[in-house]
């Protein structure tokens, strides 16, 4: 349900990614069918969570909630660029990808 997303995993573990990937990524997701239109209010509390509990809590996440997030993000980046890019750097990203190819299996 996840792979065309879990893909990105293994070129965003390392904390890095060049932007084409970055921006192919945001592309994918939003072709995805997985974009929640209503993602800051779906968001909830999550809105305000720091990188570090949004890491935290991807482990425990349902997808659905992860498909949140990740529209949240690619919404804010269109408006922020740099935000993907930050939440790549962070870890934020590759651990969500990875709850999702978790649940994927």
């Amino acid at each position: 349900m996840y792979e065309k997303i879990t893909a990105y995993l293994e070129t965003f573990s390392s904390g890095a990614a060049p932007e084409d990937k970055i921006k192919a990524f945001a592309a994918d997701f939003m072709e995805s069918g997985l974009m929640n239109p209503n993602a800051m209010e779906a968001m909830g509390s999550r809105v305000m969570a720091s990188k570090t509990a949004l890491k935290n809590e991807a482990p425990t996440m349902s997808g659905e909630e992860i498909c949140v997030c990740l529209s949240a993000f690619v919404q804010q980046d269109m408006f922020i660029p740099g935000i993907l890019t930050d939440l790549v750097s962070q870890g934020v990203i590759p651990q969500m990808l990875k709850r999702l190819q978790e649940l994927d299996s």
